[in-house]
């Protein structure tokens, strides 16, 4: 169809931007490492978004991926998450215990930074990532920047300080800002030749999803769900119960991720606003989010994808390289915006 032509013809124009963007050859060239210790995915991703706007790295790994003797003589930029009571995500424990073992200093050009992910709401607050700071110091590696810190609880989310520390971070290590976010992995969606879905078939597609190896999602009753903030406050506060059952284990101080539905009359006008092409009977072909197979685009957007939450700095980023009027552009880039 035009529309999927259209896309691919961005997603063309985008990788041909993105050749010659780093500033070297050869992967094992970039003087910059960039690890992660993410427990939900937070910090996975924005650890692989600075990879990929940086041009002097190439990509990012877990901690647990890397040896601790892989930090000599390089600049490594750190995003780490805290879980539980000030815990260490599990891919990154294996590399602080040897960081931890380590008696002999680094090398005098060992250098890092690192942005700690966390909620100021907990007492540990970024403890697992102030943690790796102390350790690295402790070995002599040189600090190039205070320690920043993403608070899911501050008015603008994580976004805010982690805009804030970019904002320092680019100057210290004299790279230029991105304009744009170069790499954007393209989502595997056609068409389908099929002209309905029923319900069974729809059903069983989110079920790969939430059964899918990022997801693991467990189905539990919810008790009770209390608004705990204004209704016209821009997040979401709120103080749910559900059953407690034996598929699920969680202890006080565990990170959970809830998969909310959007509102079918909702999702319907969305999509008759966007387009008359096609509407919530419409099927595609997916290959993403764990689907493998034919689903509903209702299915897909009442289940799967956010259409209705607040945008991310990320996903603003992501939207301005397929806006073409330069003003709407600059428009979508600014941090104001999303207020």
């Amino acid at each position: 169809s035009e529309l999927n032509i259209d896309i691919h013809h961005r997603m063309d124009h985008l990788l041909e931007k993105a050749a010659g963007y780093k500033a070297f050859d050869h992967p094992d060239d970039a003087s910059v490492r960039v690890l992660f210790a993410s427990e939900t995915g937070t910090a996975k991703q924005v650890a692989q978004d600075f990879a990929d706007a940086c041009t002097l790295s190439h990509d990012s790994s877990s901690l647990d991926d890397s040896d601790v003797d892989d930090l000599e003589g390089h600049i490594t930029v750190m995003f780490v998450a805290t879980c539980g009571q000030g815990a260490m995500p599990q891919n990154g424990k294996r590399f602080y215990a040897e960081l931890c073992a380590r008696t002999e200093p680094f090398k005098e050009d060992t250098k890092f930074i690192v942005m700690g992910l966390g909620d100021s709401s907990y007492y540990f607050f970024c403890k697992a990532a102030k943690d790796i700071e102390e350790q690295m110091l402790r070995l002599g590696a040189k600090l190039l920047l205070p320690m920043g810190e993403g608070d899911d609880s501050a008015e603008e989310g994580m976004e805010q300080g982690l805009h804030e520390w970019l904002g320092q971070v680019w100057p210290v290590l004299d790279v230029p800002p991105p304009s744009e976010v170069p790499h954007i992995t393209p989502v595997k969606v056609m068409f389908s030749e099929r002209a309905i879905m029923h319900i069974d078939e729809d059903e069983r597609a989110i079920n790969q999803f939430f059964h899918s190896d990022d997801i693991k999602a467990v189905s539990i009753p919810i008790l009770s769900n209390e608004l705990m903030c204004p209704e016209d406050y821009n997040r979401d506060f709120r103080t749910i119960r559900f059953a407690k059952g034996s598929a699920f284990q969680y202890e006080v101080g565990d990170a959970l991720e809830i998969w909310p539905h959007n509102e079918h009359d909702r999702v319907v006008d969305f999509l008759h606003d966007y387009s008359p092409d096609f509407d919530v009977r419409t099927v595609v072909k997916a290959d993403a989010w764990g689907i493998h197979g034919d689903i509903s685009l209702g299915a897909l957007f009442e289940n799967v994808l956010d259409v209705f939450g607040k945008p991310t700095m990320h996903f603003m980023q992501q939207l301005a390289t397929f806006e073409t009027d330069e003003a709407e552009r600059k428009l979508l880039l600014d941090p104001a915006f999303l207020k």
